[in-house]
């Protein structure tokens, strides 16, 4: 499943590249990452079971003016959170825990000129991969079960230095589907899968060809 849809991303980024090459401004880039998202876990009445996520890290992106592609890798902290009779068989401190993921973003955007600003509503989603999962030390020998789609929406801004040379800003809100983990635990424990959300914020220079 995983492969797959890395695999249809990776197709929709190459299709967006070509559909803009012709007539269109093109640029790539860099940057650092940071993403926060809460409520990622399983609701059954009063009872909670989840994680809070911290994100830190660094992408590379490809903008073709009405659209941007990018691939990041990043470090993450997830802090477990246990409330209601939840709390009374596991300490959240048990949930505590870190990744190493790979992350592939399609957004779609609408630039307009401001003086030296480009200003753009974001709006795309992104699928976080997994490959490394530790708790206190020890490798979960399945990472990809913390694997998440995610909802992006949200406004960025250019900041031209040069004629070629600009700064990038993003701001965002991130909706993240529940990954594998808690849809097992649902089944398992009962109630519902939650919807992880909060803020990303990327930051970059890029280089208009």
């Amino acid at each position: 499943m995983q492969k797959k849809v890395i695999v249809a991303l990776l197709m929709a980024a190459l299709l967006a590249g070509g559909a803009f090459a012709e007539g269109f401004s093109m640029s790539a880039g860099a940057g650092l990452l940071g993403d926060f998202s809460g409520n990622n876990g399983v609701k059954n009445g009063g009872d909670y079971l989840g994680v809070r996520i911290l994100t830190l890290g660094f992408y590379g992106f490809f903008d073709a003016k009405y659209a941007e592609a990018d691939i990041s890798f990043a470090y993450g902290r997830l802090s477990g959170v246990a409330e209601g009779s939840a709390g009374d068989f596991i300490k959240a401190s048990a949930l505590d825990s870190r990744v190493f993921q790979l992350g592939i973003t399609l957004l779609g955007k609408y630039p307009f000129e401001v003086g030296d600003f480009t200003l753009f509503p974001l709006l795309g989603f992104n699928y976080n991969v997994v490959f490394s999962h530790t708790v206190a030390g020890v490798r979960d020998p399945e990472p990809g079960r913390w694997s998440q789609i995610g909802l992006l929406a949200g406004a960025g801004g250019d900041f031209d230095l040069t004629d070629n040379l600009y700064l990038r800003g993003e701001g965002m809100f991130h909706l993240r589907l529940p990954s594998k983990v808690w849809k097992d635990t649902a089944a398992v424990w009962g109630g519902s899968p939650t919807l992880g959300m909060g803020p990303r914020f990327k930051f970059g220079v890029g280089y208009r060809f």
